[in-house]
């Protein structure tokens, strides 16, 4: 039999994500960017509540649901038109306003339902792309792709699967510019981001929003979003949208949702200000590069990512791969509470960073990361502290290698009257701060408090101090390494089997270390 489906629906690919088996996974969903907690008792009983009044026989009505998202979003109830999931929007917008042969701009990489929409009609694409090095929205580009021709310019803020946000102000130079095309502002991480288009609607008429319940609500499988926009191009839009598209449901569970918004606003707390950094200290700890993101997810790029991703699963966390033009070899988490994030931290050392080798720089304190006073052995005060020359560049450029940092050091007497731990407390904060101001992290921190006479065995050239994390980590011997001013720093590289880089006391120690890097 001849196919009769239309030729540019042949040449398409369905857009089919990789959801077989999630429902029977046991392990934790961090790949589709949901809430990763239970909807609240609210929804629940919102909905039992639908089921026992007998009416799922009875065709949809929505009463004053466009009012109350109306009220949350602070726009006039006739500028909202519910859909079936943001999905429906981003096809209705596609569908109302532009026709087939007619130019769409979609800042590349992003979601692939607006290439599968914009594909169904017959557009022409044009997908500047996210700057490779930080993915940072292409907005010189998206200005110079402008022309007449141009009907529809999809902004995803922020962008998925990227994280990336752009300015409101420079959505606004885009549609100063476009007068004659719609900017079409995608919002579905609205609630995380708290980046939003809305205030320009009032002074441009071609904006248009879509928003969503599947993520910080939580409603994914009921599948309910909206399109914010001028009561004209709403009315439009209706004529393209069923009058029951969205089921009761979705309908009541986005009321009770919209009744508990502080429920979703403590979720979203966690997330951002608390589970997010955790993962990103985490990356920055063990120097797996990841970009910045303004959404409930972060984009990683690690070694190996297939394998990564295997581990993860395996483990029990599912992570998705996304390996598209500038993103390639990245796999993106989703970042949940505060609880799972630990959880899929220590899934990701014990699958992955224990069998993978890692590069260590143990690095002796003073007389080679600060200046060591000559009259005394101790930094006790913030007056004394100062960071040699070299210090930040070399620190800056092991990071960039991979190496983990390690600081080990002999500090005499530390904890009695002569030298109390916060004298030392003080410069030692200082100076990690301003490491960590220029990127600088250290993944451990060891200090041996005890005098020569006292016969410990973590003193420096014994090993004491880290027998146990060694067990417990896999080192490249080849390419780890001591670097210290002193004999006992030659000896305990000894005793740990790694090279010894030796450098005068308070000299340059981006030049001690340069030779190595170089031959290695």
């Amino acid at each position: 039999m001849r196919n009769l489906a239309l030729k540019r629906i042949q040449r398409m690919q369905p857009y089919k994500p990789p959801l077989d088996g999630r429902s029977a996974y046991g392990g934790m969903l961090l790949d589709f960017n949901e809430k990763t907690k239970p909807m609240q008792s609210k929804i629940v009983r919102a909905l039992e509540k639908f089921v026992r009044s007998q009416k799922l026989q009875v065709y949809p009505e929505y009463f004053d649901l466009e009012k109350r998202i109306a009220d949350y979003a602070g726009v006039m109830v006739n500028q909202v038109m519910i859909t079936n999931g943001s999905d429906q929007g981003i096809d209705i917008i596609f569908r109302t306003f532009a026709e087939k042969g007619d130019t769409v701009i979609i800042p590349s990489p992003s979601f692939a339902m607006f290439y599968q929409c914009a594909h169904v009609i017959g557009n022409e694409i044009i997908c500047p792309l996210y700057k490779k090095d930080d993915l940072a929205f292409p907005f010189e580009e998206v200005l110079r792709s402008l022309d007449e021709q141009t009907k529809l310019i999809v902004v995803c803020n922020p962008n998925s699967p990227t994280g990336t946000a752009v300015s409101t102000a420079n959505i606004e130079k885009i549609v100063q510019k476009a007068k004659s095309a719609i900017v079409y502002v995608d919002e579905a991480y609205f609630e995380f981001s708290k980046i939003t288009a809305v205030p320009l609607i009032k002074k441009y008429p071609n904006i248009i929003i879509t928003r969503t319940f599947s993520k910080a609500f939580g409603l994914a499988s009921l599948r309910i979003g909206y399109v914010i926009a001028r009561t004209e191009y709403i009315a439009e839009m209706l004529k393209v949208r069923g009058p029951y598209d969205v089921n009761m449901a979705a309908y009541y569970s986005a009321c009770a949702a919209l009744e508990d918004r502080k429920s979703m606003e403590c979720y979203v707390n966690e997330v951002i200000k608390k589970a997010k950094p955790l993962v990103e200290k985490f990356f920055d700890d063990f120097s797996i590069p990841y970009f910045q993101s303004s959404a409930n997810f972060i984009l990683f790029r690690p070694d190996n990512p297939k394998n990564v991703m295997k581990l993860l699963g395996l483990g029990g966390a599912l992570v998705r791969s996304q390996n598209k033009q500038n993103i390639e070899n990245t796999l993106r988490v989703s970042i949940g509470t505060v609880a799972q994030m630990e959880k899929f931290i220590r899934i990701y050392k014990k699958a992955i960073l224990r069998n993978t080798k890692q590069k260590y720089a143990f690095l002796d304190r003073d007389g080679t990361l600060i200046y060591e006073p000559q009259d005394t052995y101790q930094i006790d005060s913030l007056k004394k502290l100062k960071i040699l020359n070299g210090v930040i560049a070399g620190l800056q450029e092991l990071k960039k290698r991979g190496y983990a940092l390690i600081m080990i050091s002999n500090q005499d007497g530390l904890g009695t009257s002569s030298f109390p731990q916060k004298s030392f407390e003080a410069p030692q904060e200082k100076m990690l701060r301003i490491f960590r101001s220029q990127g600088i992290t250290f993944d451990q921190i060891f200090i041996c408090p005890h005098v020569p006479n006292d016969g410990c065995n973590c003193r420096k050239p014994k090993t004491g101090l880290v027998d146990k994390f060694l067990r417990n980590v896999n080192r490249y011997k080849k390419l780890s390494f001591v670097c210290g001013d002193r004999d006992s720093d030659r000896q305990f590289a000894e005793n740990i089997g790694i090279t010894f880089i030796p450098m005068k006391t308070n000299g340059n120690f981006h030049e001690a270390i340069k030779s190595f890097l170089t031959n290695t």
